[in-house]
């Protein structure tokens, strides 16, 4: 499997139905008691519909879906909504500050923006060590010094650690995504428009 790049961004969608998919193990006891056990961490999936385009448009976004061969390879996409930071606070440039172990449910940054909200609770996280897109669970709110633990979910899936340089991203986030089945269906009409919607779902 391979990672393809970016997915082309020259049509906008029309709708993105995003979904956060959560593995968990649950068994009634004979008391009528339920356990429920996480066999998997949150990962974020979403079905995008493209409004009716025209056939020259088109043909780019179906040489990018063929290219990916089903499920095999791996592309990242920015979600309009989603991706955004909805703290209004522009121009953040955030690092990872110390050792945060696998497992965490807080990373600590260090930014440029001092006693400032800089994302809000429902924003999404990306840190520089891995692919994983992680959503905040609470607003984070830098200190004096402009540094912040950023309260996440799922938990760490990967130590993140500081290596004096590479950024943490904030912003028009972008999800590692791969295709859900193995057929892409393209609904091209008599006009000369064609309709499409991809399920996609985050690699981990």
């Amino acid at each position: 499997m391979a990672f393809i790049g970016n997915w082309p961004s020259t049509i906008g969608f029309r709708t993105v139905n995003f979904r956060a998919v959560s593995s968990t193990k649950q068994t009634t006891t004979q008391s009528g008691r339920r356990i429920r056990v996480s066999t998997a961490g949150t990962r974020f999936s979403t079905t995008i519909q493209y409004p009716r385009m025209a056939l020259a448009n088109f043909k780019p976004i179906q040489a990018v879906a063929t290219r990916l061969e089903g499920p095999l390879n791996s592309f990242d996409i920015t979600l309009p909504s989603v991706s955004e930071n909805q703290s209004g606070v522009t121009s953040i440039i955030a690092t990872v500050d110390g050792t945060n172990a696998a497992g965490s449910s807080s990373v600590n940054i260090a930014t440029n923006k001092n006693s400032q909200t800089i994302m809000k609770a429902g924003d999404v996280i990306r840190f520089p060590s891995h692919n994983k897109v992680y959503m905040l669970t609470a607003d984070a709110t830098t200190d004096g010094t402009g540094d912040v633990a950023v309260a996440i979910t799922p938990n760490l899936i990967e130590a993140v650690n500081d290596d004096g340089s590479s950024t943490v991203t904030v912003d028009d986030v972008p999800f590692r995504m791969t295709l859900t089945g193995d057929i892409q269906e393209y609904k091209y009409a008599t006009d000369g428009t064609v309709s499409y919607e991809i399920d996609i779902i985050e690699e981990v």
